[in-house]
């Protein structure tokens, strides 16, 4: 019988990246995020396990592709190499590498909602897009291209399968849906 779900954190150490969200550039926190599930026994059951990176300026969390995390395991920085990297002076510190920017705008940006967004504010996004940039519609240069680009986005975050494919091919992993928490009581 199932009594409830909980995440553990454990924060594993630092990494130079660049945040898709706010364009931050910098040492971001790495945690090491686990999924448990409690059953009657009160025993927690593994679900989950998957690398996160955090942006320590906008704190938004990213999660890291399961092919990408031994390049990121390579250029951790442990919590205790940085402190000793802060005690020997900042002069010492190793050259942040480059960090390749995020090719184009993500299906997200280009609807303009969140991620997280529900399917009913897609289609409210995509029909105000398409009503201010339809081509017969607006005077913009670049309107056809911008339609384009709005039909292409509504067509792959609209269907379930496209969308979890393409949130995988981002780095964005969602959590597994889980039947409501029950109490003791109720079993």
């Amino acid at each position: 019988m199932f009594l409830g779900s909980r995440e553990e954190m454990g924060h594993v150490g630092y990494v130079p990246a660049h945040c898709p969200k706010c364009a931050h550039q910098g040492l971001f926190s790495v945690y090491q995020a686990k999924r448990k599930l409690t059953v009657v026994a009160l025993v927690a059951v593994p679900l989950s396990e998957q690398m996160v990176v955090e942006c320590p300026k906008c704190n938004v969390r990213l999660g890291v592709p399961p092919e990408q995390v031994a390049q990121l395991q390579q250029q951790l920085i442990t919590p205790d190499k940085l402190a000793g990297l802060a005690a020997n002076g900042a002069s010492q510190a190793p050259a942040m590498p480059a960090v390749p920017q995020p090719r184009g705008r993500t299906a997200y940006q280009v609807l303009q909602v969140d991620p997280d967004a529900e399917q009913e504010v897609v289609d409210a996004a995509f029909k105000r897009l398409a009503l201010k940039y339809h081509p017969d519609t607006s005077k913009a240069p670049d309107a056809s291209e911008r339609m384009r680009e709005i039909i292409e986005a509504h067509g792959i975050l609209t269907d379930p399968n496209k969308r979890a494919r393409y949130d995988a091919s981002i780095g964005i992993r969602r959590p597994v849906k889980m039947p409501p928490a029950m109490r003791a009581s109720d079993v």
